[in-house]
Parts: structure tokens; sequence; C-alpha cells
């Protein structure tokens, strides 16, 4: 069915305005009305005349790809590769900017047909070249497909699908993964190379929107080890893209398996964003999606064996899962809790039950523990701490959560690693953690100062512990250490430790892929130190908190 174009002249606002019947500032590529009020700005392409598109493609329908990329040309050029670009075959600009309102539908058709094939070879070139000295970078392969959108703003052709749907497609992110587990400061024997993709090497084989995330995720990941932040704006439209059509599908009578399939991959581009938005949208984004949380928890069967309630959500059996999704979206709600002050989105069930015996070498855990150096049992305490200090009716009793911090002990060989040194190292984070919540547990739920012995002891041993983790030779990886020098923050005394602090969460030359923004957590700590703690004196967990929502307000 053809789609006529109305007469008159073309409209100015962005789309969201418009549906909305509001006033739009017109400032581009998202406009002011949009981003204070928190909305989705769909962008000004709209406003573009050109040839009707079917409304749901046969492959994977990518809403409103062109109409923002053209708004992203400048600085669009590759930088990020040192492949020459006379090697690939360029697009014929001027081919690909042919006025297609002029275009009658057999010319428009001849030309589309013989550019085809052009762009496939382009894609596939660009793709599969490889080496070890200049590897295909993802953010690379997303800037050479803006810029063919940009060139064919109107055609049928779309470089995005051509390339999703290449034969070595699903190799080449597993490729990109396993780069990805080189940055890993720690590498288990039980986490071999690809182990960690094979639960969704299927869906990346059988679906279009999988491979389209997997993408932007490689992208985002390759950008945080770059240290490359600019790059925020251009995977923020790419996941609003993604959000809006997994919102779509999800409206629709999908079988069983296709929702929680979608459901999972809107948790999953979720926990994406939360990577590259500020400290403040993040506790909209876990009320957001902690509904699609529970639906797709409760779709698991395999979280809710041993007896387990169905009233809460087991935290140790979604932490251990392969469940990625639901194991980083707990982690971020709980870790957020405890920086913010304010309560986790989710009700957790943190009993600790005991592990099957294992061999190290076989034994499977979840990837986050060696990505954000998050030792499972030590997550579900700190989910116990933010429900003892909200108050919560299932909170365990305060002086339980003493006892088995005071006591806990590390077992011995419960994990083989590659090497030698990564143990001593994981028994190093373990104890730093043990350390850092008994002083959030002292702070927060005990409400004793932060000149008391017990939290000052715990603080100079945190950072003795934290001070045998080295920067390994040759490696650019590191520990993520976010809550310890937080805690360590909020009640450090002296100048020097301030600084320390200060340094390490602050950082932009180290790759700092952590569980939350931690520089965003600096002008707390600054306006605390310039103001409750000023010239060293105690204070409170109350005193945190004011500075929290001082320096960091979050609309609740």
């Amino acid at each position: 069915m053809t789609v006529k174009c109305r007469p008159g002249p073309l409209g100015a606002s962005c789309l969201t305005c418009k549906r909305r019947h509001k006033k739009c500032d017109l400032r581009q590529p998202v406009c002011k009305r949009c981003e204070v009020g928190q909305f989705e700005c769909e962008g000004y392409g709209h406003n573009r005349r050109g040839p009707a598109r079917n409304a749901r493609s046969e492959v994977l329908d990518i809403p409103g790809a062109r109409r923002a990329f053209p708004l992203l040309r400048s600085g669009s050029e590759d930088t990020t590769t040192t492949s020459s670009p006379e090697s690939f075959i360029s697009p014929d600009p001027g081919t690909a900017s042919v006025d297609s309102g002029l275009l009658d539908s057999n010319r428009a058709c001849t030309i589309v047909s013989g550019r085809t094939n052009q762009i496939e070879d382009y894609l596939r070139l660009f793709a599969t070249r490889s080496t070890s000295d200049a590897p295909t970078s993802p953010i690379s392969i997303l800037r050479k497909i803006i810029n063919l959108q940009t060139e064919l703003p109107y055609s049928p052709i779309d470089p995005l699908k051509i390339f999703l749907n290449r034969p070595g497609f699903v190799e080449y992110i597993l490729e990109q993964s396993d780069r990805v587990m080189d940055h890993w400061y720690f590498k288990p024997v039980s986490y071999p190379k690809k182990r960690f993709q094979k639960g969704v090497v299927l869906q990346l084989q059988t679906s279009p929107v999988t491979r389209w995330i997997a993408l932007i995720s490689m992208s985002i990941i390759e950008t945080f080890h770059a240290g490359d932040m600019s790059q925020d704006p251009l995977h923020n439209i790419w996941i609003g893209y993604i959000e809006n059509f997994l919102g779509r599908e999800l409206a629709h009578d999908l079988t069983p398996h296709t929702a929680q399939e979608r459901r999972n991959n809107w948790l999953y581009v979720s926990v994406m964003k939360n990577m590259i938005i500020h400290s403040s949208r993040t506790y909209q984004m876990l009320r957001n999606m902690s509904s699609l949380f529970l639906q797709v928890a409760f779709s698991e069967p395999d979280l809710w064996t041993n007896g387990y309630s169905s009233t809460y959500v087991p935290l140790s059996n979604v932490l251990s899962s392969e469940a990625h999704a639901l194991a980083y979206f707990a982690l971020i709600d709980c870790t957020y809790a405890m920086a913010s002050g304010l309560p986790q989105q989710i009700e957790y069930d943190t009993t600790i039950y005991p592990q099957p015996r294992c061999s190290p070498r076989t034994k499977a855990s979840s990837s986050h523990q060696w990505v954000h150096s998050s030792p499972t049992e030590f997550q579900l305490v700190l989910a116990d701490i933010n429900a003892c200090r909200d108050k919560s009716p299932v909170a365990r009793d305060r002086r339980d959560i003493e006892q088995w911090l005071v006591t806990w002990q590390s077992r011995h060989a419960e994990y083989e690693f590659t090497e030698s040194w990564m143990t001593v190292a994981w028994y190093a984070v373990q104890e730093s953690w043990r350390l850092a919540l008994l002083v959030y547990l002292y702070l927060a739920v005990y409400d004793v100062p932060s000149d008391d012995p017990r939290i000052q002891s715990c603080v100079k041993q945190v950072l003795q512990v934290v001070g045998t983790i080295k920067k390994r030779d040759n490696s650019d990886a590191n520990v993520s250490l976010f809550v310890q020098y937080l805690t360590i923050g909020i009640c450090a005394r002296s100048e020097t430790h301030r600084k320390l602090v200060r340094d390490k969460l602050s950082t932009h030359n180290e790759i700092r892929l952590w569980i939350l923004r931690a520089s965003d957590f600096v002008p707390v700590l600054d306006h605390l130190w310039h103001g409750a703690a000023a010239g060293g004196r105690p204070i409170k967990w109350s005193d945190y908190m004011r500075s929290r929502e001082a320096a960091l307000p979050i609309t609740i």
C-alpha cells in the first residue's frame, strides 16, 4: 500500500514533540524539551519526504535508523582503525545521493539492484579484513554503516541488515568477545576462550535483534577499553532505537519463547545503557525495568530450585546462573542502593546455600565475578546490609551479618586461575570486600561515627589490602573496587587518603569498566569533605546522605 505525501510545508518539530503536541525548541540532535522531560527524542528525520517503505521488514526493522545518522555526519570519519580507506570498495557518493524524489520506480529499482552487490562487497571486505596489528573494531563498523546510511538516506538498501546477516557475523562477535576477555584481570581455568558465549550462540545465529545488540555492546565495551567516552552520544542513540524496537515487539502477540527472548534483550540493553548514562539517571532505569526483571526471573525455572519462596528473587541463584542480564541488573541494583542510599528495587532472598562440591577447574560461575571483581557471596551480604539499613521486613539481623563478616575466611583453592598470582590477588579482593562491608554496616546500620575504632581499623586494612593488588605488566586490565574506595572516601580523615580516593574514582587514563560510573560520585565526596567532614571531622551516614542529595540529586 502506497502512502501519499500530504501537501504543504514540511514540519520542523522533532517527532516526539509532534506526537505530544508540544512546542519543540528544535535543538539537534536531541531537543531540550525532550531532554528535560526525560522523553526519548525521536529526531527530525520524519520531516523529510521520501518513498514509502514497508512497515515491517522481512529480516529486521530498524526504527528511525536513517533519520538521525545524517546529524552525526560531522566527526563520523573513522579514526579507530589504521586500515587504509583505499583498501575498501568505497560507495559512490554521486550515485548514492541521487534525489529519490526525482526517480521513477523502475530507475530506483535499477540503482538499488546495482548498488546492493557493491555495498555487500564493501561490508564483507570491511568486516572480514582483520589482522593482529589492525583488527576491525565494532565502532569502526558502526561508523562505516552510518556513512553508508547517510549516503543512501531513502534507499531500501540497509547496510546494517546486510552486515548483521553476513554468514561470518557470529564468528566476528565471538572473536570480539575473546578480545574482551583479554582485558579481564582474573582469568579462571573454567572460563576458556568463548566459554561464556556458548549460551547465546544459537540466539546469535537465529535472532537478528540479538546480533544487533551484540554489535552495539561490543562497541560500547571497546570505547571503555580505549577510554573514549566521546562515543557515548552515538551509542545512546543506537540503544534508543533498540529499546523502541523491543517495546513495539513486546506490544505484539508473541510466542512465549519469543516474548521471553525480547524481555531478556531489553534487560540486557538497559544494563549496557547504564554504562553510558549519568548516575543520576540510574535509579529511573532500575525503577522502569524492575517489572521486566521480575517477568524474566519468574520465567526462568532453573532459578526456583531447592524450595525457594516465590515471593522473593533468589539472589544466589541469579548470580551463579548463566542469566547474565539478570545477574548484572541485580549487581547494579544492589551497588546503586549502597552508593545512593536509596532502597533496592527488588526484594531478594539472600540465603547463602551450600554450593555443590566440584573441582575448581570445572566449577562454573557467572562472569561478573571476574569482570567486576565481585565475589558472589559478598554481593549477597551487600544486599543484606541494604535491606537492613532500610528496615525491610525480610532483612537479616544486623548481628548475624556482622558475625558472618567478622568470622569469614577464604576457602583454599576455591578457584583455579591461569596464573598463580591471580589466586593471591583474588584473596585480596575478597578481603577488601569483607572489610568494606563491615565499614558500611557500622556506618549505615549501626549508625556509628566514622572515627569509631572499628571503622578506622577497617579503613586502614582496606588501604593495605588494595595496595597489594598491582597492575600487571603489559596489561591494561585493572580490578573494580568502587564500593571499597567509596567507603574509604566517606570515612577518610586525612588529605592523603582523600586524594587517593579521588584519583582512583575519577581516573580517565585507565580502563574503568565498573558496575557504576565512579566519577559521578566524586562531587559527592568533595561536598562531604568540604562540608561536614571538613578538617578531618568525623561524620555519620546521614552526613553522607545530605552530601549525596546535594551533589547528586536523584528524581524519585
